[in-house]
């Protein structure tokens, strides 16, 4: 007689466990014998062993939840091997594909069950899901076994193989971030990737995954759109089964006395990458408390991240009264509009990072000497003085030389009109890429050390 499993049932004991290694209470119970329970045992918990310290431990996933999926295979003599997916809906697994069959008189073994969120099987075997990608998320190997009676298939996760390691990247709840990696073995993967690239999107709680082994002198940089916020190097090859946490986290301030005391605590701290998440419509007010809180620190010391804000308004960040000279590098992911003497003598001053900003004033970067790289967004909307010449990075003519400058790939040639008594930078149709003023390193009618569009640059 051929048994098939075409509807499970489930009888699940939540059992909260503090590692991966905790033995896992198992229970059945009787039920008609046209059915067969699936039973599962406790999430393994992964735990958090750190590499430093970052705050309170999260432990991540601990439990199963609605849409988890279990992969198993089934061997038995009479039909081979079968496979089969089941879901859990919040109360029972149910069977989502595939079919396990054998003869009652016959007893079963399981070769395989995963937990595998990535992977789906095909023609006998783990493969991608359409849109997933290696390294996120788990790859647990359980055991399973049939109940002598017959009635129930037992999931044990207690012995799970996790033959990888975790990084737990804490960063901004719910923001998009991108994870470069030079050497790393995703998990489910025996080949060590060269130089892969995440795009990853943190929960939220502030935390993004990855799943693999790195090896001594593994280096990965965490970004958030062009803002580097975190780099690391492994001292030594990462130990199976051991989570690793990673401090990428962003000081949330809205007030201009919260964005005051967040920088100050920093510097007390001796930190010289200062990271703020502001709101999106931050004013005069919330820049000013950024000044005064550099007043008295060291003069080019600073690299300066400012998330959320979408406009440095006029006069911002103006250091022509001092005070301000603490900045080295400032970068501006979200905003897309510089005002009108923005960063204005900031003369210390050696990078500006906007790859999003749209829309510049006059005099936003003028005297900043020091200035050598900066880059920006594809701009529509570029604002300068008439009378004098003078554009956005000012007058003098020598310092601008020393500048690289990148631009978007979208970037259109910008032409001059006179418009109510200043001159207006206004896109054209022609492509900025490889026009004459890209050859020739010149742009808004100033000549640059060299100019990067796209992937093209000239020097």
């Amino acid at each position: 007689m051929k048994k098939i499993f075409q509807y499970i049932m489930l009888a699940v004991v939540t059992i909260v466990m503090a590692s991966c290694t905790s033995d896992i209470e198992e229970t059945t119970t009787t039920t008609g014998k046209s059915n067969v329970q699936l039973v599962v045992g406790e999430f393994p918990a992964f735990g958090d062993s750190q590499t430093r310290a970052i705050g309170t431990p999260d432990e991540g996933k601990t439990s199963w939840a609605v849409g988890d999926e279990l992969l198993l295979e089934m061997t038995s003599k009479t039909f081979g091997s079968k496979y089969a997916a089941f879901t859990y809906n919040g109360s029972s697994w149910e069977l989502a594909s595939g079919e396990l069959s054998y003869k009652e008189d016959e007893v079963p073994t399981f070769p395989h069950v995963y937990y595998a969120p990535n992977y789906k099987w095909e023609a006998g075997k783990l493969v991608l899901k359409e849109g997933k990608v290696e390294g996120t998320d788990e790859y647990i190997e359980g055991k399973a076994n049939i109940t002598p009676n017959g009635e129930a298939i037992t999931v044990k996760f207690a012995e799970a193989t996790r033959n990888y390691s975790r990084l737990r990247i804490a960063t901004m709840p719910n923001k998009p971030i991108t994870v470069s990696i030079d050497k790393y073995t995703p998990a489910g993967s025996s080949d060590m990737e060269q130089n892969r690239n995440y795009t990853l999107t943190s929960d939220e709680k502030g935390n993004a995954y990855l799943y693999g082994n790195f090896v001594t002198n593994s280096e990965f940089t965490v970004k958030y759109e062009e803002a580097p916020l975190a780099t690391y190097k492994f001292s030594q090859e990462s130990k199976n089964a051991k989570s690793y946490a990673l401090d990428a986290t962003v000081v949330s301030a809205n007030s201009a006395e919260e964005i005051k005391s967040a920088i100050e605590q920093k510097v007390a701290d001796s930190k010289t990458a200062i990271r703020l998440n502001l709101a999106s419509d931050a004013g005069a007010n919330e820049f000013n408390a950024i000044r005064e809180a550099f007043e008295k620190v060291k003069s080019g010391t600073i690299d300066l991240t400012l998330i959320g804000c979408k406009e440095i308004p006029a006069n911002g960040l103006n250091n022509q009264s001092g005070g301000l000279e603490a900045l080295k590098s400032i970068t501006l992911p979200d905003v897309t509009k510089i005002g009108k003497y923005a960063l204005y003598f900031c003369v210390d001053l050696e990078e500006i990072c906007a790859p999003n900003v749209s829309a510049i004033d006059e005099g936003a970067f003028a005297e900043c000497l020091k200035l050598r790289k900066v880059t920006l967004g594809e701009l529509t909307d570029v604002k300068g003085d008439y009378e004098h010449g003078g554009g956005i990075f000012g007058y003098d003519s020598h310092s601008i030389e020393n500048i690289d400058l990148e631009l978007s790939e979208k970037q259109r040639i910008m032409t001059r009109k006179l418009i109510d008594g200043r001159y207006c930078w206004t896109p054209t149709e022609e492509p900025y890429q490889m026009s004459k003023d890209h050859t020739s390193r010149s742009f808004l009618g100033m000549t640059f050390n060299s100019i990067k569009c796209g992937r093209i640059k000239f020097e």
